[in-house]
């Protein structure tokens, strides 16, 4: 039996909702109110196929057709700012998210 998969754009699009659901939670005020002055002229959601390094921090076996990763930042003259980065499951029976946050003015 098939996964149902729903569609990169989709899970883009939910990966976002989970960030503007989160972010008051997990950054700071700075943060929140830069990213919302410049989102909207500068702001980016960027998917792609997991990198390696989400191996050291979830335990579950991560096929590259079932799960994209979603950066969501800032993009400045002198480089990006990402405020999350998000691996959420395509798998419509088997929702999976683990978000890294930002932290102190670092990646």
């Amino acid at each position: 039996m098939s996964a149902r998969l729903c569609s990169v754009e989709e899970i883009a699009h939910q990966a976002y909702e989970i960030f503007q659901q989160l972010a008051p939670d997990n950054l700071s005020e700075q943060d929140i109110e830069q990213f919302n002055l410049h989102y909207e002229d500068y702001g980016f959601i960027e998917d792609s196929e997991p990198d390696d390094s989400w191996q050291d921090f979830v335990s579950l076996e991560i096929e590259p057709e079932h799960f994209v990763q979603v950066l969501i930042g800032i993009e400045y003259e002198d480089g990006d700012e990402v405020f999350a980065k998000i691996l959420i499951s395509r798998d419509l029976d088997a929702p999976f998210c683990h978000v890294l946050w930002k932290q102190n003015g670092s990646e």
